[in-house]
């Protein structure tokens, strides 16, 4: 097993006083240390589930919440999909300010994914 280098999380101020959940906090201080200069992150859930102690739905609900927050931008996914995978992955972005823009021109925003899971075109 390889050591893990993450040293620190960049956390919105403002989630102070947005977030009112545990878990929810556990979620974004989680997703933030994979997070670029510009708030771009790729874990898949299962990373974020191991890396916080939770059950992925747990985690799956968590995300829906910030989102709802306005903390967490769902991006269209990029790249192919893994052989072994069942979609690809999600990538997220951590808005440090409200209504932040997209991180570039090319980035395309999508709504969280329904419950039951979504279809790839």
């Amino acid at each position: 097993m390889t050591k893990d280098r993450r040293r620190f999380s960049v956390i919105p101020i403002r989630a102070v006083g947005l977030v009112r959940r545990q878990v929810d906090w556990r979620v974004l201080a989680a997703l933030c240390t994979y997070t670029s200069p510009l708030g771009i992150a790729y874990p898949n859930q299962r990373t974020l589930a191991r890396d916080t102690g939770l059950a992925q739905p747990h985690v799956s609900k968590s995300l829906r919440r910030l989102y709802e927050l306005g903390l967490v931008r769902f991006l269209k996914p990029k790249g192919r999909k893994h052989p072994k995978a069942f979609r690809r992955g999600l990538r997220y972005q951590v808005l440090y300010e409200p209504n932040a823009p997209l991180p570039s021109a090319k980035e395309i925003e999508m709504a969280p994914l329904p419950r039951s899971g979504w279809r790839h075109e």
